[in-house]
Parts: C-alpha cells; sequence; structure tokens
C-alpha cells in the first residue's frame, strides 16, 4: 500500500474514531435522560392513580353522607325494616353503579352487625365488628371515614358515614368504589397499566372469616390480567414498604415497572400496587440515535479519506518527489521544475539541496584534468 492511503487511512480512521466516541458519549447522556424521563413517567403514572382514589373516595363519602342524612332511610334502618329498605335503595344503587362505578352500598346496624348489603340481600348478619375497623371508628366517633379496606365484596375503596337519629346512632352506611373502574380511568389518563396485588392471608370470606391462599400475593384486579400474570409468572411480585422499580421484557418491548406499598384503611400493608408503562417508544428514540451515530462516524471516514489522500498528495509527496528529483544524478541535466509547494520548510530545503547541487557542480569541475 502506498504512502499516501496509508496516511489517509489512518488519519480518516482517526476522524472516523472521534466522531464516533464523540457520539457514545452523547448517546451515554441520553441513556442517562432517558432513564430517568421512564422514572418520571412511571412515577406520573402512579401520582395520578393516587389523585384518581383520592377524588373516588371524596365522592363515596359524599354519597355515603347524604343517603345517611336522609330521615326516610334512617326511620327504615331504625325500625329494621330491610324489605322496605331495599326497595327504596336499589334504583339508587343502580344508577349510582352504572354513572359513578359504586358497587358496594351496605348498611348496618347500631351493633355493627350486616343489616343489608344491597347488591346481595340475603347475605346479612354477619358482626362486623371483628374485622371492618372502618365501621367500628364510625360507630364509635360517629363521624365519617374514608379508604381501603377488605370486606366480603373484596377490596374497596369505601366510606362509611353514621346514620343518626333523635334518638340516638341507628346505625351506618357504607359506599364502595369499584376499584377495576378506577384502575381504567387512571389507564385512560397516563396510557399505564395497573394492578393490585393482595396478601392471601388478608382475604376475608362471606361470614367475615380470614381465607388461607396460597403462597405468594394473589391478583386482586388489573387493567390486563393476562400481562399481570405473566409478569407474576416471570418475577413474583412481593410487598415491600418502599416502592421498586424495575424493568421487565414482554413480546419484545421493554416496560418499566413499578411496585407501591398498597395500605388500608388502619395503615396495614395488604399487598402492593402494580404499574406497568410500556418504553418501547422511548428506547426505539435511542437506537435511532445509535444508528446516526454509527452512520455520521462512516460518513466522516468516507469524506475524510479522500479528502486527506489529495492533502498529502498535494502537501507531501509532491514535494518529496520533486526534492527527489533535484537530487538525482542527472538532475544537472535536467531543467529545474517549478515550486509545488510554497510552505517555508519545503522552500528552505529546496533552496539548500539546489545550493548543495551548484557546489557539487562546481567541486566536480575543478577536479577535471585541464
Amino acid at each position: 500500500m502506498s504512502l499516501d492511503r496509508i496516511l489517509s487511512l489512518i488519519s480518516a480512521s482517526l476522524i472516523a474514531g472521534i466522531l464516533l466516541v464523540g457520539g457514545l458519549m452523547m448517546l451515554a447522556s441520553e441513556r442517562a435522560l432517558l432513564r430517568q424521563a421512564q422514572t418520571t413517567q412511571i412515577e406520573d403514572a402512579s401520582t395520578v392513580l393516587s389523585t384518581v382514589m383520592d377524588q373516588a373516595a371524596t365522592l363515596s363519602a359524599s354519597h355515603a353522607e347524604t343517603i345517611a342524612s336522609n330521615p326516610a332511610v334512617a326511620d327504615l334502618l331504625a325500625s329494621g325494616d330491610r324489605q322496605a329498605l331495599l326497595e327504596r335503595m336499589l334504583p339508587l344503587y343502580g344508577l349510582l353503579n352504572a354513572s359513578a362505578g359504586i358497587n358496594v352500598m351496605h348498611f348496618h346496624t347500631a351493633e355493627m352487625t350486616s343489616f343489608l348489603r344491597v347488591w346481595e340481600p340475603e347475605n346479612f348478619g354477619q358482626d362486623l365488628s371483628t374485622f371492618r375497623p372502618m365501621v367500628v371508628a364510625v360507630n364509635r366517633g360517629r363521624r365519617t371515614q374514608k379508604g381501603l379496606e377488605l370486606g366480603v365484596k373484596g377490596l374497596s375503596l369505601r366510606a362509611v358515614s353514621p346514620i343518626v337519629t333523635p334518638q340516638g346512632l341507628a346505625g351506618t352506611v357504607e359506599i364502595g368504589v369499584d376499584l377495576t373502574s378506577l384502575l381504567h380511568l387512571a389507564k385512560a389518563a397516563t396510557g399505564a397499566d395497573y394492578a393490585l396485588f393482595l396478601d392471601p392471608s388478608v382475604r376475608v370470606g362471606t361470614d367475615g372469616s380470614s381465607l388461607e391462599g396460597k403462597a405468594g400475593l394473589v391478583l386482586e384486579t388489573a387493567t390486563e390480567a393476562d400481562f399481570f400474570t405473566r409478569l407474576q409468572q416471570a418475577s413474583p411480585i412481593r410487598m415491600s414498604q418502599a416502592p421498586q422499580l424495575s424493568r421487565y421484557t414482554a413480546d419484545g418491548g421493554n416496560v418499566a415497572v413499578m411496585g407501591r406499598p398498597l395500605l388500608d384503611y388502619s395503615g396495614n400493608l395488604i399487598g402492593t400496587i402494580v404499574i406497568a408503562r410500556d418504553l418501547s417508544s422511548l428506547e426505539s428514540h435511542l437506537s435511532r440515535a445509535l444508528v446516526t451515530i454509527v452512520a455520521v462516524s462512516i460518513c466522516g471516514f468516507l469524506i475524510a479519506y479522500p479528502v486527506f489522500m489529495t492533502a498529502i498528495r498535494a502537501l507531501l509527496l509532491r514535494p518529496l518527489a520533486e526534492l527527489a528529483a533535484c537530487c538525482a544524478d542527472d538532475a544537472d541535466q535536467a531543467p529545474a521544475l517549478p515550486a509545488s509547494s510554497r510552505a517555508r520548510e519545503y522552500l528552505e530545503l529546496r533552496a539548500g539541496i539546489e545550493k548543495l547541487q551548484t557546489q557539487l557542480r562546481a567541486a566536480r569541475g575543478e577536479g577535471e584534468p585541464g
């Protein structure tokens, strides 16, 4: 390989390497920003769910207080007329269920026993004081309480209000929101998927007793049950007192998964809220950036190689060839070539060689016999 090709290849490779290293440094910075953006997105999705649940709890409390303040409802509960109370509340329950996702409307006696489950009127009479701390708190404090609590219906976002008559406490009324509808509402706002996993030991049977479950957390509700079932099989969901962020590869895409502690009304850890968000769109941006960096490096090499070759030939090799011609044995018979370079070093070197040639010619002339 000729000298000009070697020097051009080295120079062009150096330029391409510099471009590649600079691009990779930018890529590393973009990757760090991407991780931060992913974390921010999943945290925002978590915040949206918390906001939705807070608003739903407030709405449930408002409905419960409205029902509790109805004198007719208080009289029916105080008189123990279950059938009349059912006939009065069933249309309202249907309306709230269709419009607000209300799936629990439950009346309790002052003795904290179940009086009427509007959605399941044949199931009543259980002692709620042993497993419903929210009912106990309202019964004793006579103030509305709201929060997550497990019951016969399962986990619900509930609000309980006291029903008071002039004679005293007639009982309490409970309104609960279907959590699945809240998860779908949060998904519509964020694009993330949500699931609630429960500790099997805290689940409650129809008689209020604790249910024995299998080891590991149990999926209570989710926006995409199949996806979270696969996620649980691939990487078991665990309870934790602090949020945990991980990543999961599913169906060829990357998914960010955050687990948050699920606390009930009493502050007990009963499971985990799992939030999953597809990161494929953000990851594709990083892949495109990598392709761009490689393409720029290759283009830099292809552009630099001929430029350096032309420059090396013009600035180095051609002047060297002229100097070599000046030093040739027959240079004194050849006509002087014009200087192809105006570089000071080249001109000085050429002048020195020409001076040396002149001296050599003079010496040869003096040494020849007359």
